[in-house]
């Protein structure tokens, strides 16, 4: 493919990522082939939104190197082994989207589909635990790969990763592994639903009152409370909520605590952690911003259905503490930093 062509395909595909809600801010990746030796694939640290095709990276599949000052993907290695594993692939998406990186975290070494799906073959492996942008990530997705009969695979803990011929069949891929992912999960006892059916207004009565205590309190930042069916399941267990999938150990936390509702509880903790359980009402998320906070939502709710996924398939297994503070670090250091600076003017 022409090389301008593909990078017009991968900064249209980050846009369609967001507006499927199968990525959100700077997260997962795209590449497109552009011929046996080359992909094209989007940077590091940048947001979707703010991306065209002079941000795109061309990198050499065999060794990864590109050039320019544009820093690609860290996790192009796993796009490399997919383009020299299949010749005949020539788009590719790492997603962090819902209900597949829910199903990642069961523990599985992989699932069988319920009904057929055209993009996904009779069986979706699931490529063992590594750490994010890691040579021992590539060879464990790499082994996946070499095994795997479908256009997508899981990477436990983690995301997916969804390959097709085209960009369209890559996208296709993708929605069928939700959801494919969504149904085997409500299949044995994951409940997956979006709200409280007929108790949700005593609930937001008391996110109003947090809202105006928080703004009443002068503090930094924006502040939003998640009330959707998986956050307020897990506030009433009254747990810690901890990692079981690497983007909240990253951006939410190593370990979130649940509070009873009670603001010199929940705003003080919210100086070392991005978020707080609240017993019986949901989560308080904190953002320097309201995208941020948002964000630093979406993640939180993801990891407590990836709880109960987990739970539906036995007892959930959590990414180890010490990986859990590695990542954490490494976001606060670099990624963060990153994000900021690549903000537009206007957005700062």
């Amino acid at each position: 493919m022409e090389r301008y062509e593909a990078k017009k395909l991968v900064v249209k595909a980050g846009l369609e990522l967001i507006h499927a809600g199968l990525i959100a801010r700077t997260w997962g990746n795209v590449s497109c082939r552009i011929d046996e030796k080359t992909f094209a694939i989007t940077p590091s640290g940048r947001e979707y939104q703010t991306l065209t095709t002079e941000d795109i990276v061309e990198v050499k599949i065999k060794d990864l190197s590109y050039h320019g000052k544009i820093k690609p993907s860290s996790e192009k290695g796993i796009h490399a082994a997919v383009y020299q594993l299949c010749p005949e692939i020539n788009f590719v998406i790492h997603t962090h989207q819902e209900n597949a990186s829910a199903m990642s975290a069961t523990g599985l070494d992989s699932f069988a589909p319920s009904s057929d799906f055209s993009e996904l073959g009779r069986t979706v492996l699931c490529a063992k635990y590594a750490l994010p942008g890691t040579k021992a990530l590539i060879r464990n997705v790499t082994a996946a790969l070499k095994l795997s009969s479908g256009h997508a695979i899981l990477l436990k803990h983690h995301g997916t990763l969804c390959f097709g011929r085209s960009y369209e069949h890559t996208f296709q891929a993708a929605h069928q592994l939700e959801t494919a992912s969504g149904a085997c999960i409500n299949e044995n006892g994951g409940q997956i639903q979006t709200e409280l059916p007929n108790e949700i207004q005593p609930i937001l009565d008391e996110t109003k009152a947090l809202l105006e205590a928080w703004k009443a309190s002068e503090q930094a930042g924006n502040i939003l409370i998640n009330t959707d069916f998986d956050v307020v399941r897990f506030s009433r267990l009254g747990s810690d909520l901890k990692p079981l999938l690497d983007d909240f150990a990253q951006i939410v936390g190593t370990k979130i605590k649940t509070v009873k509702n009670d603001a010199g509880l929940i705003f003080p903790a919210l100086k070392t952690v991005s978020a707080v359980m609240v017993k019986d009402i949901g989560a308080v998320c904190w953002g320097k911003d309201e995208m941020d906070a948002v964000a630093v939502s979406m993640i939180l709710r993801k990891n407590c259905k990836a709880y109960f996924a987990a739970s539906a398939f036995g007892r959930p297994h959590y990414i180890k503490p010490l990986e859990c503070v590695l990542m954490r670090r490494v976001y606060l250091k670099k990624y963060s930093k990153m994000a900021e600076k690549n903000k537009p003017e206007e957005k700062r």
